[in-house]
């Protein structure tokens, strides 16, 4: 299995499948010693656009056992900075899957070249200090 637990390590795993035409959301399932236990495009959109139902992430991540995960998805303009949107539904599956228990470790916005991290943007830990925590 391959271990995932760097930016680059994802980004260098899902280069190969990025789409020139159009935006795709890709999950990375991770079991708990962050190898991968799958690797699915969960939604492809049009050239600057896709539709995210957070549902049918943790359906497979749920079904597959995962640990934890990382979302990918493409930007076609080749500009990797996130958009306002991307950022909003960013942080409600990062709300989601801390009420799951099963962490968001990372998202990133790829292109051909380059890709943003939002983990190593600092995103999440500003999401944390204002999340509530569940204790089962």
């Amino acid at each position: 299995m391959n271990e995932v637990s760097s930016s680059l390590q994802a980004y260098e795993l899902l280069r190969a499948q990025i789409n020139p035409y159009a935006e795709e959301l890709w999950l990375i399932a991770l079991n708990s010693q962050m190898e991968m236990v799958q690797k699915e495009m969960i939604f492809r959109g049009t050239a600057d656009h896709c539709l995210v139902h957070p549902r049918d992430i943790f359906r497979t991540l749920i079904l597959c056992n995962a640990s934890s995960f990382i979302l990918a998805h493409n930007h076609p303009s080749n500009q990797a900075l996130p958009s306002e949107q991307d950022l909003i539904i960013t942080r409600k599956i990062h709300q989601l899957a801390t009420m799951f228990q099963i962490p968001l470790n990372d998202h990133l916005i790829m292109t051909q070249t380059q890709y943003y991290s939002m983990a190593d943007h600092g995103h999440f830990k500003k999401w944390r200090k204002n999340s509530i925590q569940y204790l089962y």
